[in-house]
Protein backbone atom coordinates (compact mmCIF):
# COMPACT_ATOMS: atom_id res chain seq x y z
CA UNK A 1 0.00 0.00 0.00
CA UNK A 2 1.29 3.31 -0.80
CA UNK A 3 2.12 6.05 1.73
CA UNK A 4 -0.88 8.79 2.56
CA UNK A 5 0.27 12.10 1.41
CA UNK A 6 0.02 15.22 3.65
CA UNK A 7 -3.18 15.99 2.37
CA UNK A 8 -4.73 12.23 2.88
CA UNK A 9 -3.68 12.62 6.25
CA UNK A 10 -4.95 15.88 6.55
CA UNK A 11 -8.34 15.09 5.03
CA UNK A 12 -8.92 11.93 7.35
CA UNK A 13 -8.22 13.89 10.52
CA UNK A 14 -10.48 16.20 9.73
CA UNK A 15 -13.24 13.80 8.60
CA UNK A 16 -12.32 12.24 12.26
CA UNK A 17 -12.50 15.28 13.99
CA UNK A 18 -16.06 15.79 12.54
CA UNK A 19 -17.28 12.68 13.46
CA UNK A 20 -17.80 11.67 9.44
CA UNK A 21 -17.60 7.81 8.24
CA UNK A 22 -15.24 7.27 5.36
CA UNK A 23 -13.97 4.97 3.05
CA UNK A 24 -10.39 4.51 1.38
CA UNK A 25 -11.63 3.59 -2.50
CA UNK A 26 -9.23 0.97 -3.45
CA UNK A 27 -6.57 1.62 -6.10
CA UNK A 28 -7.36 -0.35 -9.46
CA UNK A 29 -6.79 0.17 -13.12
CA UNK A 30 -9.51 2.87 -13.89
CA UNK A 31 -9.07 6.32 -12.64
CA UNK A 32 -10.98 6.89 -9.14
CA UNK A 33 -11.37 9.19 -6.19
CA UNK A 34 -9.79 8.84 -3.20
CA UNK A 35 -12.80 8.74 -0.71
CA UNK A 36 -16.44 7.66 -0.61
CA UNK A 37 -18.45 9.53 1.99
CA UNK A 38 -22.12 7.29 2.02
CA UNK A 39 -24.33 10.48 2.92
CA UNK A 40 -27.94 10.39 3.19
CA UNK A 41 -28.77 12.21 0.15
CA UNK A 42 -26.28 9.91 -1.81
CA UNK A 43 -22.52 8.88 -2.30
CA UNK A 44 -20.26 11.75 -2.14
CA UNK A 45 -16.86 11.17 -4.08
CA UNK A 46 -13.84 12.96 -2.87
CA UNK A 47 -10.29 13.51 -5.14
CA UNK A 48 -7.58 14.88 -2.65
CA UNK A 49 -4.40 17.31 -4.41
CA UNK A 50 -1.87 18.91 -3.21
CA UNK A 51 0.92 20.72 -4.43
CA UNK A 52 4.35 20.06 -4.97
CA UNK A 53 7.34 22.59 -4.69
CA UNK A 54 7.59 24.44 -8.21
CA UNK A 55 10.40 23.41 -10.17
CA UNK A 56 11.73 27.32 -10.45
CA UNK A 57 10.55 29.05 -7.79
CA UNK A 58 8.41 32.21 -9.19
CA UNK A 59 9.72 35.88 -8.98
CA UNK A 60 8.33 39.04 -9.45
CA UNK A 61 4.64 38.90 -10.35
CA UNK A 62 2.97 35.66 -11.32
CA UNK A 63 -0.76 34.01 -11.71
CA UNK A 64 -1.58 31.13 -8.79
CA UNK A 65 -4.47 30.17 -10.72
CA UNK A 66 -2.27 27.69 -13.23
CA UNK A 67 -1.49 25.42 -11.08
CA UNK A 68 -4.92 25.06 -9.52
CA UNK A 69 -6.62 24.60 -13.22
CA UNK A 70 -4.54 22.12 -13.49
CA UNK A 71 -6.09 19.93 -10.39
CA UNK A 72 -9.13 20.83 -11.90
CA UNK A 73 -8.71 19.22 -14.94
CA UNK A 74 -6.69 16.17 -13.42
CA UNK A 75 -9.36 15.48 -10.82
CA UNK A 76 -12.06 15.73 -13.87
CA UNK A 77 -10.54 12.29 -15.12
CA UNK A 78 -10.78 10.37 -11.93
CA UNK A 79 -14.91 11.49 -11.58
CA UNK A 80 -15.93 10.35 -14.73
CA UNK A 81 -17.13 7.14 -13.72
CA UNK A 82 -18.80 9.00 -11.28
CA UNK A 83 -21.24 11.35 -13.49
CA UNK A 84 -24.14 9.88 -10.72
CA UNK A 85 -22.74 11.18 -7.78
CA UNK A 86 -21.86 14.26 -5.54
CA UNK A 87 -18.11 14.88 -6.65
CA UNK A 88 -15.73 17.32 -4.75
CA UNK A 89 -12.11 18.54 -5.45
CA UNK A 90 -9.96 18.47 -2.33
CA UNK A 91 -7.37 21.47 -2.47
CA UNK A 92 -4.01 21.60 0.15
CA UNK A 93 -1.51 23.54 -0.05
CA UNK A 94 1.63 23.74 2.73
CA UNK A 95 3.82 25.48 -0.45
CA UNK A 96 4.15 29.44 -0.02
CA UNK A 97 4.14 29.90 -3.78
CA UNK A 98 0.85 27.68 -4.33
CA UNK A 99 -2.27 30.00 -2.89
CA UNK A 100 -5.68 28.00 -1.99
CA UNK A 101 -7.39 31.18 -0.96
CA UNK A 102 -10.93 31.30 -1.49
CA UNK A 103 -10.23 34.23 -3.96
CA UNK A 104 -7.98 32.68 -5.67
CA UNK A 105 -9.53 29.19 -6.14
CA UNK A 106 -12.46 30.73 -7.40
CA UNK A 107 -10.66 32.52 -10.28
CA UNK A 108 -9.01 29.70 -11.34
CA UNK A 109 -12.43 28.03 -11.58
CA UNK A 110 -14.40 30.69 -12.44
CA UNK A 111 -12.85 32.96 -14.74
CA UNK A 112 -9.40 34.67 -14.38
CA UNK A 113 -11.25 38.40 -14.92
CA UNK A 114 -13.19 39.41 -11.61
CA UNK A 115 -15.17 42.51 -9.75
CA UNK A 116 -15.56 42.73 -6.08
CA UNK A 117 -16.84 44.79 -3.60
CA UNK A 118 -14.35 45.90 -1.09
CA UNK A 119 -15.14 45.87 2.55
CA UNK A 120 -13.17 48.45 5.08
CA UNK A 121 -9.72 47.52 6.33
CA UNK A 122 -11.72 43.57 5.70
CA UNK A 123 -14.43 44.04 8.53
CA UNK A 124 -17.14 42.34 5.94
CA UNK A 125 -16.29 39.61 3.09
CA UNK A 126 -16.19 40.93 -0.10
CA UNK A 127 -18.28 39.75 -3.05
CA UNK A 128 -17.04 38.35 -6.18
CA UNK A 129 -18.45 38.45 -10.20
CA UNK A 130 -15.92 36.59 -12.17
CA UNK A 131 -15.78 36.54 -16.19
CA UNK A 132 -13.26 34.76 -18.84
CA UNK A 133 -12.69 31.13 -19.59
CA UNK A 134 -14.05 28.61 -16.72
CA UNK A 135 -12.89 25.60 -15.91
CA UNK A 136 -16.44 25.07 -14.25
CA UNK A 137 -18.94 26.41 -16.30
CA UNK A 138 -22.96 25.26 -17.69
CA UNK A 139 -21.38 23.09 -20.58
CA UNK A 140 -17.92 21.84 -18.21
CA UNK A 141 -17.48 19.94 -15.83
CA UNK A 142 -21.01 19.61 -14.31
CA UNK A 143 -19.57 16.73 -12.51
CA UNK A 144 -17.80 18.91 -10.07
CA UNK A 145 -20.61 19.25 -7.17
CA UNK A 146 -17.88 21.73 -5.12
CA UNK A 147 -14.11 22.24 -4.71
CA UNK A 148 -13.11 22.15 -0.93
CA UNK A 149 -10.29 23.78 0.78
CA UNK A 150 -8.77 22.39 3.20
CA UNK A 151 -6.57 24.46 5.67
CA UNK A 152 -4.72 25.28 9.06
CA UNK A 153 -6.79 27.66 11.04
CA UNK A 154 -5.67 29.63 13.58
CA UNK A 155 -6.26 33.67 15.50
CA UNK A 156 -3.31 35.46 15.05
CA UNK A 157 -4.24 38.35 18.69
CA UNK A 158 -1.99 40.78 17.62
CA UNK A 159 -2.75 41.52 14.25
CA UNK A 160 -6.58 40.97 15.92
CA UNK A 161 -5.68 44.10 18.26
CA UNK A 162 -3.56 45.86 15.44
CA UNK A 163 -6.87 46.00 13.14
CA UNK A 164 -9.07 47.15 16.04
CA UNK A 165 -6.86 50.01 16.63
CA UNK A 166 -6.27 50.83 13.02
CA UNK A 167 -10.51 50.15 12.62
CA UNK A 168 -10.76 53.29 15.35
CA UNK A 169 -8.49 55.49 13.58
CA UNK A 170 -10.71 54.87 10.45
CA UNK A 171 -13.14 55.79 11.75
CA UNK A 172 -11.89 58.60 13.15
CA UNK A 173 -11.69 59.71 9.73
CA UNK A 174 -7.89 59.13 9.53
CA UNK A 175 -6.84 57.16 5.92
CA UNK A 176 -5.03 54.47 6.80
CA UNK A 177 -2.31 52.76 4.66
CA UNK A 178 -0.49 49.32 4.38
CA UNK A 179 2.05 50.91 5.52
CA UNK A 180 0.09 51.58 8.82
CA UNK A 181 -0.66 48.10 9.55
CA UNK A 182 3.09 47.17 9.16
CA UNK A 183 4.49 50.04 11.64
CA UNK A 184 1.63 49.51 14.05
CA UNK A 185 2.09 45.67 14.38
CA UNK A 186 6.17 46.72 15.06
CA UNK A 187 4.87 49.15 17.57
CA UNK A 188 2.88 46.57 19.40
CA UNK A 189 5.13 44.09 19.09
CA UNK A 190 9.11 44.92 18.55
CA UNK A 191 10.21 40.85 18.58
CA UNK A 192 7.30 40.05 16.03
CA UNK A 193 5.90 37.89 18.37
CA UNK A 194 2.21 37.32 18.92
CA UNK A 195 -0.68 34.74 20.83
CA UNK A 196 -2.54 32.52 18.98
CA UNK A 197 -5.81 30.71 19.75
CA UNK A 198 -7.19 27.32 17.86
CA UNK A 199 -3.11 26.25 16.60
CA UNK A 200 -3.77 22.92 14.86
CA UNK A 201 -6.67 23.49 13.74
CA UNK A 202 -8.10 21.99 10.54
CA UNK A 203 -10.78 23.29 8.77
CA UNK A 204 -12.99 23.53 5.17
CA UNK A 205 -13.88 26.20 2.83
CA UNK A 206 -16.58 24.44 0.29
CA UNK A 207 -17.27 26.54 -2.98
CA UNK A 208 -19.94 25.13 -4.36
CA UNK A 209 -20.38 24.76 -8.06
CA UNK A 210 -23.84 26.52 -9.42
CA UNK A 211 -23.45 24.39 -12.59
CA UNK A 212 -23.29 21.39 -11.16
CA UNK A 213 -25.49 18.32 -11.61
CA UNK A 214 -25.92 17.48 -8.17
CA UNK A 215 -25.91 19.92 -5.55
CA UNK A 216 -23.00 19.35 -3.03
CA UNK A 217 -25.11 18.36 0.91
CA UNK A 218 -25.53 21.67 3.27
CA UNK A 219 -24.84 19.81 5.79
CA UNK A 220 -21.63 18.21 4.89
CA UNK A 221 -18.64 20.26 6.06
CA UNK A 222 -20.28 22.39 8.44
CA UNK A 223 -18.05 22.15 11.39
CA UNK A 224 -16.93 25.46 14.01
CA UNK A 225 -14.63 26.58 12.07
CA UNK A 226 -15.96 25.89 8.69
CA UNK A 227 -16.98 28.44 5.46
CA UNK A 228 -19.40 27.88 2.58
CA UNK A 229 -18.96 30.20 -0.62
CA UNK A 230 -22.01 30.50 -3.46
CA UNK A 231 -23.17 31.92 -6.09
CA UNK A 232 -26.68 34.55 -5.58
CA UNK A 233 -27.40 36.83 -8.69
CA UNK A 234 -24.17 36.27 -10.20
CA UNK A 235 -21.81 37.11 -7.49
CA UNK A 236 -20.10 34.80 -5.29
CA UNK A 237 -20.61 35.55 -1.64
CA UNK A 238 -20.02 34.06 1.68
CA UNK A 239 -23.40 31.73 2.89
CA UNK A 240 -22.32 30.07 5.67
CA UNK A 241 -19.75 30.43 8.68
CA UNK A 242 -19.56 27.65 11.28
CA UNK A 243 -20.81 28.32 15.07
CA UNK A 244 -17.11 28.85 16.31
CA UNK A 245 -16.36 31.66 13.29
CA UNK A 246 -19.74 32.99 14.46
CA UNK A 247 -19.26 33.13 18.16
CA UNK A 248 -16.09 35.16 16.91
CA UNK A 249 -17.79 37.39 14.41
CA UNK A 250 -20.52 38.36 17.46
CA UNK A 251 -17.31 39.31 19.96
CA UNK A 252 -16.08 42.07 17.02
CA UNK A 253 -13.64 39.34 14.78
CA UNK A 254 -13.50 41.09 11.46
CA UNK A 255 -14.42 38.85 8.39
CA UNK A 256 -10.68 38.96 7.86
CA UNK A 257 -9.58 36.89 10.85
CA UNK A 258 -12.59 34.44 9.78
Amino acid sequence: MALKTESELTFERYLDAQNIGWTRVPTSTQKQPDYRIDHNSGTCQFEVKEFDDPAVAPSGGFSPCPPIKAKIRAAAKQFKQHRSDCCTLVLWSSNFHRSVQPQVVLSAAFGEYVRQTISPLGAEPNRYHYSGRAELRPDCNTTFSAIAILAPYELNHLWLEAWRKLDSRRQHGEEITTFDHFNLLQDLSPEGHASYSYRGTIRIVVIENPYARIAFPLDLFAGPFDQRWRMQSGWFRLAFIGSELERLKNDGVPFIYL
